[in-house]
């Protein structure tokens, strides 16, 4: 019994471990910025939302740019889900008014 102990012990801690490693992490200033182009794009069209997202993203490079920022799919998507958390008439008011979309956007 101790035998088995000293084995599982040690290996529910390297499986913590390694899914504590791969757990995505983002910067709140990606968060925040990814926020803000979200709430940038056109809302009419709900399944172009991840498409302009990435378009944006990767189209606000310049070529010259030495540090380019490359389009996050999970974080892009984790947006897209964080909206359609939001009410009919909570998506429809974020339509018109950017602070009042960051904020909501915020607060899910």
């Amino acid at each position: 019994m101790l035998k088995k102990l000293a084995f599982i012990a040690p290996l529910l801690t390297l499986i913590a471990l390694l899914i504590w490693w791969f757990t995505p992490r983002y910067a709140e200033e990606d968060v925040a910025y990814y926020r803000s182009v979200f709430c940038v794009i056109d809302h009419q069209d709900s399944r172009a939302f991840l498409r302009d997202m990435e378009n944006m993203i990767e189209g606000g490079n310049s070529d010259y740019a030495l540090h380019k920022t490359h389009y996050v799919p999970a974080l892009g998507q984790r947006m897209l889900d964080t909206w359609q958390q939001l009410t009919p008439e909570e998506q429809k008011s974020i339509s018109q008014d950017q602070q009042r979309c960051r904020q909501l956007m915020s607060e899910k």
